[in-house]
């Protein structure tokens, strides 16, 4: 219900028809996707309809979920209860970046010019190249999943970019107090998660189109944190003045 709660019924048939089974995705007929959401509506006890749930899309799009509740606000014993393991910062923030959210939303950039649906293993270069972020596993996992995966990663990664105490490369420390570096940090979870959304698809034109959001959140925050003017030589992107205003 918190994934699905808000979302027709068309989403949730379109995600099962392009992405199931794992073994042999897209095979199911958009009608056999539609009884497989019936299926579940049914065993979950959701009150049925008049007539039986049908593959038009139009129609699933009519069809929503009730709305997740709303948690019930923390009692005072699970106030007082012990918190678990805090993680202090291992890298700083050009490692972080440059170790998970740069490559990671590489891969899906990617998208706009390689469909992964017409990638083969046949594609991948030989062993005379280097290692490639956007081929890494390609000959373990289907192109279309690697996507799905970099998608999640950036979402799943992001907060790390609030861990208090993290430092930029210049020794700054990282302004996780400052609301705009917030509201970016947010911005660049939800692009994660829009970009998954769109991988589901399996259609290339949708993910490109979600690489504007992923696009727009990563210049929201360099144009106030990273890119700034008074270069000096041996410092032509201005580091020094990273993670101030």
């Amino acid at each position: 219900m918190r994934t699905w709660g808000t979302q027709p019924l068309s989403d949730l048939a379109n995600k099962i028809r392009n992405t199931m089974p794992q073994d042999k995705p897209a095979t199911l007929t958009p009608q056999q996707s539609a009884d497989i959401v019936a299926y579940l509506l049914q065993v979950g006890k959701f009150p049925a309809g008049p007539a039986d749930l049908g593959a038009d899309e139009a129609a699933l799009k009519q069809v929503t979920f009730l709305a997740a509740p709303v948690p019930a606000a923390p009692t005072q014993t699970a106030r007082n209860a012990p918190q678990g393991p805090s993680f202090p910062p291992s890298a700083n923030l050009a490692q972080l970046m440059r170790g998970m959210l740069f490559p990671t939303s590489n891969l899906i950039f990617n998208v706009q010019t390689n469909d992964p649906g017409a990638r083969k293993k046949s594609d991948l270069p030989s062993g005379t190249s280097g290692f490639s972020w956007v081929d890494w596993g390609a000959d373990i996992y289907p192109p279309w999943e690697l996507v799905d995966y970099a998608a999640l990663a950036i979402a799943e990664a992001a907060p790390l970019l609030l861990t208090p105490g993290r430092r930029c490369e210049n020794g700054k420390p990282v302004p996780v107090d400052q609301p705009d570096w917030v509201k970016f940090t947010l911005e660049m979870a939800e692009a994660g998660r829009v970009a998954y959304k769109a991988s589901q698809s399996r259609n290339q034109e949708v993910v490109s189109d979600a690489t504007n959001q992923l696009s727009e959140s990563c210049l929201n925050c360099h144009v106030v944190y990273r890119d700034k003017p008074g270069a000096k030589p041996g410092d032509p992107s201005n580091k020094a003045a990273r993670c101030v205003k």
